[in-house]
């Protein structure tokens, strides 16, 4: 964390925590925010150091997200920077909290479930079968991507006639007025 402490511009200061927070928000982790991050703070990618310092900062942030540390010992992590560097940071941080929040709260949650990130569908005629010719019915195909504790992608996809998607479709949007209650 000593390369933070050599950072005297308060722009710089603010970038880098900006790209700490993508960095911690980025599912699946890409090299594209982690070289960014390594140029900032002058590391090299095999650095021992680069992955200890994420991983403090890291930890910091999620403990001052999570409310087990307060803005004064949130700065007290960080007492080598100058006060004014030191409140740039945790306006930064502020800045997107319920962001992080609700990463957190997904993190959580993926643990004992698959978190959903987007769906598809689409529907399909069928215009009969091999044994019956004259059926006619409709399909629809519905697709869910989700992330598991591994946070890697996992499809999930199901079939279902339309009467079954308008008894989901029904199950949703009570579930929604419940929601805006």
């Amino acid at each position: 964390m000593h390369n933070l402490l050599s950072i005297t511009n308060e722009q710089d200061i603010k970038q880098i925590f900006h790209l700490l927070i993508d960095y911690l928000l980025e599912v699946p982790k890409t090299n594209g925010t982690k070289l960014k991050l390594q140029l900032l703070l002058n590391l090299s990618s095999a650095a021992v150091d680069f992955s200890v310092t994420i991983k403090l900062i890291e930890s910091i942030i999620r403990q001052y997200c999570l409310e087990e540390i307060n803005e004064t010992e949130l700065k007290a992590h960080f007492q080598g920077l100058s006060a004014g560097m030191q409140q740039t940071l945790l306006r930064t941080v502020d800045q997107r909290k319920s962001e992080i929040a609700q990463f957190l709260i997904n993190e959580i949650n993926a643990r004992n479930n698959l978190l959903m990130e987007s769906f598809d569908w689409d529907v399909k005629w069928i215009m009969g079968n091999s044994s019956v010719a004259s059926m006619r019915e409709q399909i629809a195909t519905v697709v869910l991507n989700c992330r598991g504790k591994d946070q890697h992608l996992k499809t999930v996809r199901f079939e279902m006639k339309r009467e079954k998607l308008n008894e989901l479709i029904k199950v949703l949007e009570e579930c929604n007025l419940e929601d805006s209650k």
